[in-house]
């Protein structure tokens, strides 16, 4: 990627005949011996190469970045997913609990609730009744007017 300012550098596809890199003192002495164009390329080479090292280290601060911001994200909903499912395990342990029958009571204990469920109904039936029968006297009506109509 080549930013706005810089200009385009042919480079050559030649095989390299460089030599072992050399001191400071000896690049700064070759650099003297280049001509002045040869130094210019030089010099813009060498800034084409900073600019993109600059761009490299930007995008890979930009990569971070994003990566930290997704990973942030992904806790969040992680969390999320986290506190949906003890919900719904504590709405199935609420389920549970108003369910029929539980499968680790004996059978003898089952046996002895239903036959305290028949009791409940009647006596359920019985208060039933009995409230007709107390309504009927608060309001002073009689039960037995329909058998006494039709008969």
């Amino acid at each position: 990627i080549l930013q706005p300012d810089t200009q385009s550098i042919p480079i050559t596809t030649k095989p390299s005949t460089s030599k072992p890199r050399r001191s400071t003192n000896q690049r700064g002495s070759i650099l003297k011996n280049l001509s002045g164009e040869d130094s210019l390329k030089l010099k813009e080479l060498m800034d084409f190469c900073t600019n993109m090292s600059n761009k490299v280290l930007e995008l890979k601060s930009n990569v971070i970045d994003i990566k930290s911001t997704y990973q942030e994200s992904t806790e969040k909903l992680e969390g999320r997913v986290e506190r949906l499912e003890e919900e719904n395990m504590v709405l199935k342990e609420l389920t549970g609990v108003h369910s029929t029958d539980n499968v680790d009571e004996p059978i003898m204990e089952k046996e002895k609730s239903s036959k305290q469920g028949w009791k409940i109904e009647d006596i359920d039936a019985d208060v039933e009744i009995n409230l007709e029968k107390a309504q009927a006297e608060a309001y002073n009506l009689d039960l037995d007017h329909q058998e006494k109509v039709l008969s």
